[in-house]
C-alpha cells in the first residue's frame, strides 16, 4: 500500500489485523495531527456512519479542506442517497442498468419469488423479475433462475469475481466508494445492474474484509475522482478570513449538498486559486466584491472563460457606485428617496433646502454601511463631507426616511429569491452599527416570498433587472406614500437559518437552477430548459428579436415511462453543416454561434423539437431532432425552422452562413481546429490515434437517420436489411464531387475518405457495409467486442471506447435502442434529406419484412462491399451484382445490373401504398434516381469549366455552392437538379 493512502475507521478493531495498512481511528483523524493532515493523501473513509454531520461525514469533509482526496467524497455520500442521480450517472458511464421506473414494474409487491434462500436474496428482499418471450415472441415477466442472479463485491474499484472487473471499474469510476456491492440480473444474455449498495465494514464477512484488505494493500488505490471532469462543477470563491463573506460555512455546506443531489459538484476555491477556474463550469463569489478586490479578477476571468458567474464584472461595477445606480433608477423611473449628487462647491444650505435635515451622506463606493453618515447640522456636514470628499470628488446625499426596518428583496434572474425584514440595530438608525467591540446587527425576519407585499417585490425586481440577471440584494423602505429603493447590492448575504427561514431549500434549489440553465449542456446530466421570459415594456426590438430566435420550436413528445418505440415507428434525423463566410470560406466560430443562440456558452442545446450540437471540429455544427417523430412532415418543418433561426443568427451577428453538401469544395483540413469546449479528452484521443486533419475527418458532413429497432429479431432483420441496402444508397445521396478545389474521380468522395479514415483500427469501420448477423449476441461479439479488443491494444484509448467509435454505414445505438444509417451525404435542403430518409425507412422496412418471412437471404458480404465501392465511384451509372435484388431481370455477361434499375424496383415496392405525407418525398426520390444524385448534377454543371484558365473553375464552383447555400435557407431543391 502506498504511504500516500490513509484508512480511517471508527475503531481500529473494525477492520481487523492489517499491519500492511496505514490506519487511523476517526478521533485521531479529526484531531488533525501532523501525520494525518498532510496534503495530498488519499483518505479511505470506512467509518461506521457517514450520514450528514456524523463523525464519518466530517472525515470526508475535512479531507477535502486539507487538500486530500477523500474516498468517498461528500458529493458521493450525498449522491448515493438519491437513486435517480446514482443510476443516471451509471447509465451515462456505459453501465447497463434497470432504471427506477422499470424496477417498479419488475418487483413483486405481494408474495415472494421462490428462489433459494442462500445468498443475499430473501423473501424480504426479492430480486426483480426477468423479461422473457413466449413462443409468439411476446414479452412477459417471470421469476429469475438462480444462475440469473449474482452479486459482486467491489473494493476500491477491484473485484475478485471472475469476468466482472471491467464492470466494477466503470461503476467505481462513476461512484468511487471504498466498498460497493453490485446486484445484477442476467437478461438478454447480458448482466444488468439493478441495485448498488455502499457497504459498511459491519456488513462484510471475514472473507470479504480480507478481500478489502488485499485491495487496499495493492500498489495503488485506483483514481478516486468520480468522473467529476464529466459532471458539472461550480466553484465557490470563499475565504474564511474575510469578515464580510456573504455566506457562512454552514450555508455553503448546505448548498453543496443540495447541488450534489441534482448531480452537480460544488467545490470551494480560495483567493489564490484563479488558475483553477478552468477546471470548473461556473463560479459563485461569496467573498467581498469590488473593482479593487481579488473577487473582480475572478469574475473577469470566469467571464473570459465563458463561465456563468455570480456576480459578473458588469454587476460588480454597476453596484459598486451609488451615483451610477441613482442616475440609472432616476432615468428609468424607479422610485427613490430625494437624492442629490454633490461636490465641494455644494453648501450645507443647498442640501438642506432640497432634502431637509437630517439627511444621509454616502460615499459612492461604500459597502456594509461604511461611508454612510447621518447629517443633522452644518457642523456635521463639514466634518463628514470634508473627510469623504478627500476619498471621492462626488458624494451622494439622500433624504432620511426613518422606518423600523428595511425590506431586503434578494432578486435572482429578475425574480424574487427570498424576502426579509432587516430591522435596525437596537438604538441605531441602521441595520448595522459599529461599536468599539465590533459590529451589532438588527434582527432578520424572513418573510415567505409569496406573502411579501406585492409592491415591494415589484419595485425590487424592476430595479434589479436594470443591473442584470444575476443575484442582487435590493434594499427598500415602505413609506405611507410609496415604496422607495435605497440601494442595489451585488454579492448579497445568504445565510442559512436567517434568509432561508421562511422558504427553506427552494432558495438553494433556485440558485442551483440558475447555474444549471447557463452551464454547457453537455456537462449536465439532466438539463433544465430555459423558460421563456415575458417581454418587458422597455425591451428593445433587438432584444425581442433575439428572444424570438430562442423560443422553443414546437413541443417535444413526452414518451411514457418504460415505453419503447416499435420498429420504424419514429425517425430521428441529424444534419451536419460547416459554417462559412460570405465568400464560402470556413469559419471556426461554432462555439460563439451556439453561445449567442443559446444565451450561454454550451456545446449542446435544444429549442423544442430541434437541437444543436458541436462536432469534432469547431467549424461544423449539427442540427437534429433530439426526440424522434413519427411524422416526416413535422420533422421537416422543425428542422427547416431550426436552420432558419441558425441562419438568421449567423447572418446578422457573424456575417456567416451554412454550407450544405458532403464536403467543402476547397477547405484545407490541415487548417481545422479541434473542438475544445467539451469532450476534449475524446477528441484529443482521436487526434492522437488517427490523422484527423484530413478530409475524412475535418471535411465530411453527413445526414444520419435513426430508427427504433423494436424486438431483437426485428433488430437483427433491420441490420441485415441495412447490409443489403447501404451499398446502393450513395447513388441517390452523394453530394461530394469536389474537394481541394477540383472535381474528383468519385461521385461520393466523402465515403471514399470514410473507408480509410480509421484505417489504423480497421475493426472500427469494417468495410463500411455492415456485416450480416444472426443475433445481437453475434453483433456484440463479432463487431463490438472485436472493435474494443483492437482498441485496447492502442495506448491510452479508453476515452473513445464507446459505441460511437463504430464507423460502419449502419450501426446499432444501444443507448437509445435504435439503428443509425450513416452512409448518406447531407443534401442542399432539408426537404431532400427528409425525402431520402423516407426512402431509407420504407426500403429497410420492406427488406426486413422479406427477411423475417424467409423470402430473402443476405448475399455474401464481399459481393455487397464490391457493389458499394462501385456505387461510390460511379453513382447512378454503376453496375452492381446485387444478387438479392431483381432476381428476374436480365443481366449482362458480367452478371451485373445497373443500380438505377435496382433502385427503381425498390422504389416501386415502397410506393405501392404510401401514406399521404410520404408520397411527395418518394416522388422526389424517383426523380433523383432518373436524373442522378446531387453530386452528379454538380459534376454536370462544373465539367465545362474544368479546363478554364486562371480561376474560372473556382469562380464557377463558388457560384454553384453559393446557390446551394441559398437553397438550404429557402428549403428548395437546387435548380441544377432539374426536378
Amino acid at each position: 500500500m502506498s504511504n500516500r493512502t490513509l484508512v480511517v475507521v471508527t475503531d481500529k478493531r473494525d477492520l481487523g489485523p492489517c499491519p500492511e495498512l496505514r490506519v487511523a481511528d476517526v478521533d485521531t483523524y479529526l484531531a488533525g495531527g501532523t501525520d494525518v493532515s498532510t496534503a495530498g493523501l488519499t483518505v479511505i473513509n470506512l467509518c461506521r456512519s457517514q450520514r450528514y454531520l456524523s463523525r464519518g461525514y466530517y472525515v470526508s469533509l475535512l479531507a477535502d479542506a486539507r487538500a486530500q482526496t477523500p474516498l468517498p467524497s461528500v458529493e458521493t455520500l450525498e449522491g448515493m442517497q438519491h437513486p435517480n442521480v446514482l443510476f443516471r450517472a451509471l447509465a451515462e458511464s456505459g453501465v447497463e442498468v434497470l432504471q427506477s421506473h422499470e424496477l417498479a414494474a419488475r418487483v413483486r409487491t405481494e408474495g415472494a419469488p421462490r428462489v433459494p434462500r442462500e445468498g443475499w436474496w430473501s423473501p424480504s428482499d426479492p430480486p426483480p423479475l426477468v423479461k422473457d418471450y413466449d413462443k409468439n415472441d411476446d414479452p412477459f415477466l417471470r421469476l429469475p433462475e438462480r444462475e440469473e442472479l449474482t452479486e459482486v463485491l467491489v473494493c476500491v474499484g477491484r473485484t475478485e469475481a471472475s469476468g466482472f472487473q471491467r464492470l466494477a471499474g466503470r461503476v467505481y469510476r462513476a461512484w468511487p466508494t471504498p466498498v460497493l456491492r453490485m446486484r445484477l440480473l442476467r437478461e438478454d444474455e447480458r448482466w444488468k445492474l439493478y441495485d448498488l449498495v455502499a457497504e459498511k465494514l459491519a456488513g462484510l464477512s471475514d472473507a470479504e474484509k480480507a478481500q478489502l484488505v488485499r485491495a487496499l494493500s495493492s500498489a495503488r488505490v485506483p483514481d478516486a475522482e468520480r468522473n467529476d471532469r464529466r459532471k458539472p462543477s461550480i466553484a465557490v470563491l470563499y475565504d474564511e478570513r474575510d469578515p464580510f463573506k456573504a455566506s457562512s460555512p454552514e450555508t455553503v455546506d448546505r448548498w453543496t449538498r443540495i447541488a450534489a443531489a441534482r448531480g452537480i459538484r460544488v467545490q470551494r476555491i480560495g483567493p489564490s486559486d484563479v488558475g483553477r477556474l478552468g477546471e470548473h463550469d461556473a463560479l459563485f463569489i461569496r467573498t467581498v466584491t469590488g473593482i479593487d478586490k481579488p473577487s473582480f479578477r475572478f469574475a473577469a476571468r470566469a467571464e473570459a472563460l465563458g463561465l456563468p458567474v455570480i456576480d459578473d464584472p458588469r454587476s460588480i461595477i454597476r453596484c459598486s457606485n451609488k451615483i451610477f445606480l441613482f442616475e440609472l433608477m432616476r432615468r428609468e423611473g424607479v422610485p427613490v428617496p430625494p437624492t442629490v449628487v454633490f461636490d465641494r462647491s455644494t453648501s450645507f444650505e443647498e442640501l438642506q433646502a432640497q432634502l431637509s435635515t437630517p439627511y444621509i451622506v454616502k460615499l459612492p463606493d461604500g459597502s456594509f454601511s461604511g461611508g454612510v453618515f447621518k447629517v443633522r447640522s452644518a457642523e456635521d456636514h463639514a466634518a463628514r463631507a470634508e473627510a469623504l470628499l478627500r476619498r471621492s470628488p462626488l458624494l451622494v446625499a439622500q433624504a432620511y426616511v426613518p422606518t423600523a426596518f428595511d425590506w431586503r428583496v434578494t432578486v435572482l434572474d429578475g425574480r424574487p429569491l427570498f424576502v426579509c425584514r432587516y430591522h435596525m440595530a437596537p438604538g441605531h438608525w441602521q441595520i448595522r452599527q459599529m461599536t468599539p467591540v465590533g459590529a451589532r446587527y438588527g434582527r432578520v425576519e424572513a418573510v415567505p416570498r409569496d406573502k411579501a407585499p406585492a409592491e415591494v417585490v415589484k419595485v425590487a425586481c424592476r430595479a434589479a433587472r436594470l443591473v442584470g440577471d444575476g443575484l442582487y440584494g435590493v434594499d427598500l423602505k415602505e413609506t405611507p406614500e410609496k415604496v422607495v429603493v435605497i440601494e442595489i447590492n451585488d454579492n448579497p448575504n445568504l445565510d442559512t437559518g436567517y434568509d432561508d427561514a421562511a422558504d427553506g431549500d427552494v432558495i438553494f434549489e433556485d440558485l442551483v437552477t440558475w447555474f444549471e440553465r447557463r452551464m454547457p449542456r453537455d456537462r449536465l446530466q439532466e438539463p433544465t430548459p430555459v423558460p421563456r421570459k415575458p417581454r418587458r415594456p422597455d425591451e428593445s426590438p433587438e432584444a425581442a428579436a433575439l428572444q424570438a430566435l430562442r423560443e422553443p420550436i414546437g413541443r417535444p413528445p413526452r414518451p411514457k415511462p418504460g415505453k419503447t418505440y416499435a420498429a420504424y415507428e419514429v425517425v430521428g434525423i441529424e444534419l451536419e453543416y460547416p459554417v462559412v463566410d460570405r465568400d464560402l470560406n470556413v469559419l471556426p466560430i461554432v462555439e460563439d454561434v451556439m453561445a449567442f443562440l443559446a444565451g450561454r456558452p454550451t456545446s449542446d442545446f435544444d429549442l423544442g423539437l430541434v437541437g444543436f450540437s458541436n462536432e469534432i471540429f469547431s467549424h461544423v455544427i449539427e442540427v437534429k431532432t433530439p426526440a424522434p417523430l413519427a411524422s416526416l412532415q413535422k420533422t421537416e418543418e422543425a428542422l427547416v425552422e431550426g436552420i432558419r433561426r441558425l441562419s438568421v443568427a449567423l447572418e446578422g451577428r457573424f456575417g456567416a452562413r451554412l454550407l450544405p453538401c458532403g464536403m467543402h469544395p476547397w477547405f484545407d483540413p490541415k487548417q481545422g481546429r479541434l473542438w475544445s469546449r467539451s469532450n476534449r479528452k475524446i477528441y484529443q484521443t482521436y487526434s492522437r490515434l488517427f490523422d484527423v486533419h484530413t478530409h475524412g475527418w475535418a471535411n465530411v458532413q453527413a445526414s444520419h437517420v435513426n430508427l427504433p429497432v423494436g424486438r431483437e429479431e426485428e433488430a437483427v432483420a433491420m441490420m441485415n436489411a441495412a447490409a443489403m441496402l447501404v451499398p446502393y444508397l450513395p447513388a441517390i445521396a452523394a453530394s461530394s464531387p469536389v474537394y481541394d478545389g477540383e472535381l474528383q474521380p468519385a461521385v461520393d468522395n466523402r465515403l471514399a475518405f470514410i473507408v480509410e479514415h480509421q484505417s489504423r483500427l480497421p475493426e472500427s469501420s469494417g468495410r463500411i457495409v455492415p456485416e450480416p448477423i444472426e443475433s445481437l449476441t453475434d453483433y456484440r461479439r463479432d463487431v463490438l467486442k472485436r472493435m474494443y479488443t483492437a482498441l485496447d491494444a492502442l495506448p491510452d484509448s479508453d476515452a473513445i471506447r464507446h459505441e460511437f467509435l463504430n464507423a460502419r454505414g449502419a450501426v446499432f445505438k444501444f443507448s437509445r435502442d435504435a439503428m443509425e444509417v450513416r452512409v448518406l451525404d447531407v443534401q442542399e435542403c432539408v426537404k431532400m434529406d427528409v425525402a431520402i430518409a423516407c426512402f431509407v425507412r420504407l426500403a429497410l422496412k420492406a427488406l426486413s419484412g422479406q427477411i423475417l418471412a424467409n423470402k430473402l437471404a443476405v448475399p455474401d458480404h464481399d459481393v455487397l462491399v464490391a457493389d458499394f465501392q462501385a456505387v461510390v465511384r460511379a453513382g447512378t451509372q454503376a453496375r452492381v451484382a446485387a444478387p438479392h435484388l431483381l432476381p428476374g431481370v436480365s443481366r449482362g455477361d458480367d452478371g451485373k445490373v445497373g443500380v438505377q434499375a435496382l433502385l427503381r424496383d425498390l422504389l416501386g415496392q415502397v410506393s405501392k401504398r404510401p401514406k399521404a405525407e410520404e408520397a411527395p418525398y418518394l416522388e422526389l426520390v424517383g426523380k433523383v434516381i432518373e436524373r442522378g444524385s446531387l453530386s452528379e448534377c454538380i459534376q454536370r454543371r462544373l465539367l465545362p469549366h474544368v479546363d478554364d484558365r486562371g480561376d474560372g473553375f473556382t469562380q464557377a464552383a463558388r457560384v454553384v455552392f453559393r446557390e446551394l447555400s441559398e437553397c438550404l435557407v429557402d428549403n428548395r431543391p437546387w435548380d441544377g437538379r432539374g426536378l
